[in-house]
Parts: C-alpha cells; structure tokens; sequence
C-alpha cells in the first residue's frame, strides 16, 4: 500500500459515523442482514467488549451465523408472541398481576387483534435489553425492510394516540432511551445491484426522515473482487492456441470477461451511491465462494473500520 493509498484508507475510516451501543441492522431478504449482525457482535467481543445478538423468532440464524464464536457471545431470542406479557410487567409490578390482567378471556383476543402493541412490546423488549446491558454492544436483526419502518414508528404512534397512560409511558422510555440518535445506531445490509441499491436508499432516506434515525453504516455485501488483467490475458493467449486446453482457456475468458463487465458496474452504481446524501457510512465486504460466519465478517468490517 503507497503513503497516499493508505492516507485515503484512514481518512475514510475516520470519516465513518460512530455506532451506538444498540445498532439496528435491517435490509431487504437474502442480502445477508443476518450475517452483518453477528459481524458486529464479533467485532465487539474481538476488541474487549460484551456483546449480545438480539434476534426475533427461533434463533436459528443467528445460532447459523455465529459458527464457533456462538459460544462467546449471548444470544436473545424475542418472540413476539409473548413479547405483550413479558413486557408488561414492570408496567404492572409483576409478571404475575400482568399475567392476571392480560391472559384473562376478555384482554386475550383485543391483543392479538391489535398487532401495533405486539409490536411496541417488542420495542419495550429491545428497550430493557439494552439497559440490562450497560457498556454492551447489543445488536439487533430485524425484520425485513418494509415492516422494520414501520416497527420503528410505532411508539410515536401510539404516544401521540394516548397522551398519557402506562401505555403512553412506555412509548416515551422507547422513545427516548433507545430510539435516538447516540443511543442507537442503523445498519442497512444491501447487494451491489442498482435496483436493489435504488430500493435501500429510499429505506435510508425513510429511516432519516420518518423515524428520525440516519443510517450509520450502509454496507453493501457480495462486492465482486477486482479480476487479475494478467489472468485475462494469459486466457486469452493459451484460447488462440487451441485444443482441448485452449478450449478450457476459451471458457475461462469468458468467465473472467464476465466478471470484468460485473465489476465494471459495480464500481459505476457505487460511485453514484456515494454521492447519495443519505448514504452516510458506505461500507464494502467482499463477494465469498460460502456464506461467510460471524468472526470471518468482524475481520472484514475491522478492515474497512466499520466495526
């Protein structure tokens, strides 16, 4: 690496935003969110801190992308179905008198008819993670793109509906212990594709504008590596001779040449992402021939100084 390579390295890694001690990591299906998200806790862990992965469901992704390092570091598993009961009871005093006021037979079906307050249970949840954590990283793998906007504007919602109330209450802790700027960062996961990097910067500019959070890092997954020239044109030279191994060589070419055009464009869509005024934190892994795990990512990003 020469001086003024290295100096542009740190001057982008010093110019990515830091991330909060929460960090919401959201993205489209399949674009590796939750891989990202046991990146961060390993990078953590790696550089003295605690960490816990925070996951919605059965936790067998995060369990997945964890690999070896599951063993180091916490995983919470949320279920939204009994997010409203757990939740409830520091509002109540008790997991007991919250039990008797909201398992009885007539509060059962208001609540699972009202899905908003699954949802802003789940954001309490997040909310006492947090502060049962002091001093950890605690990232959470949200759902996918188009519900996690609207999860996270669910207790202005609801705040601005009641006013006042238990219910009110736990909107504002959510609010203003967990969803602000300093206290929670957002992570958007995205592939090098210009339709779907169109379709995450719009969710960016959503996330700034309608819940008030800007995204910290936008990391873009599966970046195709630069393809050696001197490969090309070695394949190139063995196809002109022919045979059965120039016709392998013709194969090759055609491979490379591929994957040259790929490239090509990938730099051009994120060279115009850069640009973006919402695409603050722009972040690249590398493209790998196996899903990657958790400390294998926390090796990329501390790389890029993303971590």
């Amino acid at each position: 690496m020469t001086p003024d390579s290295a100096s542009t390295l740190q001057a982008s890694i010093d110019a990515l935003p830091r991330l909060a001690p929460a960090i919401f990591v959201t993205g489209k299906g399949g674009v590796g969110k939750t891989t990202m998200a046991a990146g961060l806790v390993c990078a953590a862990v790696d550089a003295g801190t605690r960490a816990v992965l925070v996951e919605f469901g059965d936790g067998a992704s995060g369990r997945r992308a964890l690999g070896q390092a599951r063993d180091r570091i916490e995983h919470v598993i949320i279920d939204p179905r009994r997010a409203v009961m757990q939740a409830a009871g520091p509002v109540f005093g008790s997991p007991l008198l919250a039990k008797i006021a909201l398992g009885n037979f007539a509060m059962k079906p208001m609540i699972n008819s009202a899905p908003a307050l699954r949802e802003l249970a789940v954001l309490e949840l997040c909310r006492q993670t947090v502060v049962d954590n002091p001093g950890a990283r605690v990232v959470f793998d949200m759902p996918a793109t188009g519900h996690g906007v609207a999860w996270l504007r669910v207790a202005e919602q609801i705040g601005k509906l009641t006013r006042r109330g238990p219910l009110y209450d736990v909107c504002a802790r959510v609010q203003n212990e967990l969803l602000k700027p300093g206290r929670a960062s957002i992570a958007v996961v995205t592939l090098p594709e210009r339709l779907v990097l169109t379709e995450t910067l719009e969710l960016c500019q959503q996330l700034d504008e309608e819940v008030g959070l800007p995204v910290d890092r936008l990391v873009v997954n599966r970046v195709p590596p630069v393809p050696e020239a001197q490969a090309l044109t070695d394949a190139r030279r063995v196809a002109a001779a022919g045979g059965d191994v120039g016709a392998a060589a013709a194969r090759l070419v055609e491979v490379l040449s591929v994957r040259s055009r790929m490239r090509a464009e990938v730099v051009e869509v994120l060279e115009q992402v850069a640009l973006h005024e919402h695409a603050r934190g722009l972040t690249r892994l590398p493209m790998a021939p196996a899903d990657p795990h958790g400390p294998e990512v926390a090796a990329w990003l501390r790389e890029a100084g993303a971590a």
